[in-house]
C-alpha cells in the first residue's frame, strides 16, 4: 500500500512538472515573461495567429494610424474590380486635391500641376510609402470615407471602426483616436483577404507586392526576422499629445517561415510614454520572440 501511495506521489509530481514545462513553452507564457522581466510600462496590444491557434496579450482596441490604409487599399481594389478598371488607369491631381504639408512622398516626386498618375502608382504610395496625400485621394476615389467602414463590416468586421481620413487626422491630432480595432480583429481579417479569395488572385498579388515592399517601420517587426522571411505589411505612426504621449506605434501584417509556415501579426502601441526608437524596440524585441517561438522545430509548434 506504501508502494502504492509513493508511485502516485511520483506520477503526481511528474505530471505537474509535465505541465509546467508545457505552460513555460507556449508563446503567451513567453510574452508575459518579457513584459515582467523589461518592466514594459507602455499600452501594448499583442495578436498572433499561426494556424487557427490565437494568442492575445492585451485585448482591447487601439488606434489604427495609418494601419487603416490597408483597408483602405482593400476597397479601392474591390471598387476596381467591381467596375472593370485597370490599375493603369491614370487620374488627374491638381494642387487643391494635396496637402503640402503633411507626410507625402509622392510630392516631392510631383512638383507640378496638374499631373496624372496611374491607380497602381496611388496605391504603392500609400501602401510602400505610406502617403498620406495618395490615401486620401484614393479614399474619394471610391466613394468617400462613409463607405470604408461599412465595407469592412460587409465582411464580417463590424469591431472595425473607421471614422476619419488622414487630412482628418492631422487637422486635429485627436481624431486619430477615432479609427480603432482590436489587433485580433485586422489579423483575422488579414488572413480572410489572403486566404479565401475576398480579392481576385491579381488584386491580391498587387496588394503583396506593395506590403512587402513597405519603407516605413524597418526598425519594427521586420527586425525581429531573419532574412530569409518574407514579411508583408503596413506600419502605422501617431503624432504626440501635448503630454508626449505617442497615440501610436504599430505594425501589422503576416510572416511567411523560410519552411513556407505563415503566421499573422499585429502590435500596437498606444499612449506611450517613451521615444520612438523604444517603441521601435519593443515592437522588433516582441517580433524576435515570435519569430524564435515559430522557427522552433518541437511539438509545441501549432
Amino acid at each position: 500500500m506504501f508502494k502504492i501511495k509513493i508511485l502516485i506521489v511520483l506520477i503526481i509530481i511528474l505530471l505537474s512538472s509535465f505541465v509546467y514545462y508545457l505552460y513555460t513553452n507556449t508563446l503567451n507564457y513567453k510574452l508575459t515573461t518579457f513584459f515582467k522581466k523589461n518592466n514594459i510600462t507602455a499600452d501594448v496590444g499583442i495578436a498572433i495567429l499561426k494556424n487557427n491557434h490565437l494568442t492575445v496579450i492585451n485585448n482591447k482596441k487601439y488606434p489604427l494610424l495609418s494601419v487603416f490604409k490597408y483597408f483602405v487599399a482593400l476597397k479601392v481594389l474591390k471598387y476596381t474590380e467591381q467596375n472593370n478598371i485597370p490599375l493603369d488607369t491614370k487620374i488627374t491631381i491638381n494642387k487643391n486635391m494635396v496637402d503640402l504639408n503633411t507626410y507625402s512622398p509622392m510630392t516631392k516626386n510631383y512638383l507640378n500641376y496638374p499631373f496624372d498618375i496611374t491607380l497602381s502608382d496611388l496605391l504603392y504610395y500609400m501602401i510602400s510609402e505610406s502617403d498620406n496625400n495618395a490615401c486620401d485621394i484614393l479614399i474619394e476615389y471610391a466613394g468617400g470615407i462613409k463607405g470604408f467602414e461599412n465595407f469592412i463590416h460587409s465582411l464580417g468586421y463590424e469591431n472595425i471602426e473607421i471614422k476619419v481620413n488622414e487630412k482628418d487626422m492631422n487637422t486635429n491630432i485627436y481624431n486619430q483616436y477615432l479609427n480603432i480595432s482590436y489587433p485580433k480583429d485586422i489579423i483575422y481579417l488579414m488572413k480572410d483577404i489572403k486566404e479565401n479569395n475576398i480579392l481576385s488572385e491579381d488584386s491580391l498579388k498587387v496588394l503583396e507586392q506593395f506590403m512587402i515592399k513597405t519603407k516605413t517601420g524597418e526598425d519594427k517587426i521586420k527586425a525581429g526576422l531573419s532574412k530569409d522571411a518574407k514579411f508583408y505589411h503596413k506600419t502605422g505612426s501617431g503624432s504626440r499629445t501635448k503630454n508626449g504621449l505617442k497615440i501610436a506605434d504599430n505594425d501589422v501584417g503576416y510572416v511567411i517561415l523560410p519552411n513556407n509556415d505563415i503566421y499573422y501579426i499585429a502590435i500596437m502601441i498606444k499612449d506611450s510614454p517613451l521615444s520612438d526608437n523604444e517603441n521601435a524596440k519593443i515592437i522588433s524585441d516582441i517580433s524576435r520572440i515570435v519569430y524564435q517561438y515559430f522557427s522552433k522545430k518541437n511539438f509545441f509548434i501549432r
